[in-house]
């Protein structure tokens, strides 16, 4: 079995594949970051893609490789609310355009 810190290189090269990312920064910055450090503690909630009778599932127990794949984990299940697709907000971060001090950026219209 994988430790977490392999399991999170595992993850950012799945969201890199994924969201056909072109930062090797972003995807650096997937490996480094913990999901579990925004999702409170374990066992979690999983939403479930193909599943709406049972929207979610829970970990087995409150290892954090569980949080290591592409999916949405439940912030508050009552209300729907999950922390985010991981490859979604990666494609969008990655195709933004970024503002530099030669190019600052455009005010919204």
């Amino acid at each position: 079995m994988p430790t977490t810190e392999e399991a999170r290189w595992w993850f950012a090269e799945e969201i890199r594949a994924v969201a056909h990312l072109q930062s090797d920064a972003l995807v650096a910055a997937c490996a480094r970051v913990p999901r579990e450090a925004f999702l409170g503690p374990g066992p979690w909630q999983i939403a479930r893609a193909f599943d709406h009778a049972v929207p979610y599932r829970v970990t087995a127990d409150a290892d954090p490789r569980h949080l290591y794949h592409d999916v949405l984990v439940a912030i508050d299940p009552a209300r729907a609310l999950n922390n985010g697709l991981p490859s979604f907000w990666a494609h969008n971060f990655d195709t933004t355009p970024r503002s530099s001090p030669s190019s600052p950026a455009r005010p919204a219209a």
